[in-house]
């Protein structure tokens, strides 16, 4: 089985994330698999329409259950194995994937 190295993308600036010692940041695939899931809104991907957990949307509501029911299906579809996703009251999301 071949390793797969992936660019990180800062998620503030949309930009290559760069490492402390100022070099590409590399790491997992999966990682930036899934956050692209977690952001894009759906229809904003050409070839997977139905993808997207349109997270911004779901910023101040109550109802995350039916969401990360939702967002599960998604990574799932993408080729993710997620063991652990939950959010928080202040809205941050974990995410644990194989």
């Amino acid at each position: 089985m071949m390793n797969t190295i992936a660019l990180y993308i800062d998620p503030e600036t949309d930009d290559l994330a760069m490492s402390e010692q100022r070099t590409l940041a590399l790491g997992k695939p999966q990682t930036t698999h899934a956050g692209i899931v977690i952001t894009a809104n759906r229809g904003e991907l050409k070839e997977c329409p139905l993808i997207g957990g349109e997270a911004l949307r779901q910023l101040g509501r109550t109802d995350s259950g039916k969401w990360l029911t939702r967002l599960r299906k998604q990574l799932t579809a993408v080729g993710l194995k997620v063991n652990t996703l939950t959010v928080d009251n202040s809205n941050t999301i974990t995410l644990s994937v194989q």
